[in-house]
């Protein structure tokens, strides 16, 4: 994983500074109950040490690094209630991490065959809470890529400090 961060810091430091600069929150007074760790740097650093710390291999590890680098583009703000929200973000990341990918395979950090995985488990990392039924089918010839896009989820979610409802009260 550390190859992987030096890699992604040293050539795409304009991508680190973004998601360094995308919050989660509205502003400091309103903290998004999802992600009180609040810019997507940091969310996207714990989701990385999540995936090192599980042992999962270079396909989600490198699907951790990469699975939210559209959020900046992506970031709005509901003006009714002062949220933010990423909409259309995993396939923005998807789209994003593409020249990304190509130059993990020319580097030789990446797998040729792996490099569609890799694109396609960002793409559907959060449709798998919405209709895993549907992911599961699609994803039906492919178990392994299921397996890694569950790892990714778990990481995703774990990746973060978030509040419960019961906190709230």
């Amino acid at each position: 994983m550390i190859q992987l961060l030096h890699w992604f810091q040293t050539n795409y430091p304009e991508l680190k500074k973004s998601l360094q600069h995308a919050h989660h929150n509205f502003d400091n007074s309103d903290t998004n109950p999802y992600h009180v760790e609040g810019d997507c740097w940091s969310h996207t650093m714990m989701v990385c040490k999540v995936a090192q710390l599980k042992g999962y291999d270079k396909v989600v590890q490198i699907s951790a690094l990469l699975h939210d680098i559209g959020k900046p583009k992506s970031r709005k703000i509901n003006s009714k209630n002062n949220h933010v929200n990423f909409w259309g973000h995993e396939e923005l990341s998807a789209q994003m991490a593409i020249p990304l990918v190509t130059d993990l395979v020319a580097r030789e950090m990446l797998l040729k065959e792996d490099a569609d995985e890799v694109l396609e488990i960002i793409s559907l990392h959060g449709e798998i809470y919405k209709d895993r039924e549907g992911v599961e089918k699609h994803l039906k010839n492919r178990p392994l890529w299921l397996k890694h896009l569950l790892e990714l989820s778990e990481c995703d979610d774990l990746g973060r400090f978030s509040l419960t409802m019961r906190e709230f009260s």
